[in-house]
């Protein structure tokens, strides 16, 4: 068990900033992407079948990009009320412990 991650509120949390850190730069990223796509295919000679599915494949990136963004949106939120409640957990233990069996 050396190897083992201790889950403690504060890595919950820290986790969830990473995520909606780096939720919001693939968004950012992913939002330049598309907007500069669409640029290059609207003011170039660049038309016709090709420049249509080139933009209809960067627009489903940016739907699939969206979507997954949406369920680490998700994720980030859980991890932030589990901490909540393990933090609650806890001290409510403690409560109970000292109620059971007196403060030392």
């Amino acid at each position: 068990m050396a190897n083992a991650t201790i889950v403690t509120p504060e890595l919950l949390r820290s986790t969830q900033q990473a995520i909606e850190s780096a939720l919001q730069y693939a968004t950012a990223v992913a939002n330049d992407y598309l907007s500069g796509h669409e640029n290059v295919i609207n003011v170039s000679t660049w038309h016709g079948q090709a420049g249509f599915t080139s933009l209809a494949t960067a627009g489903q990136i940016n739907h699939d990009l969206q979507q997954t963004v949406a369920g680490g949106q998700r994720l980030a939120h859980g991890l932030g009320r589990a901490a909540v409640l393990m933090e609650n957990h806890e001290a409510d233990a403690a409560h109970g412990f000292t109620g059971l069996f007196g403060a030392s």
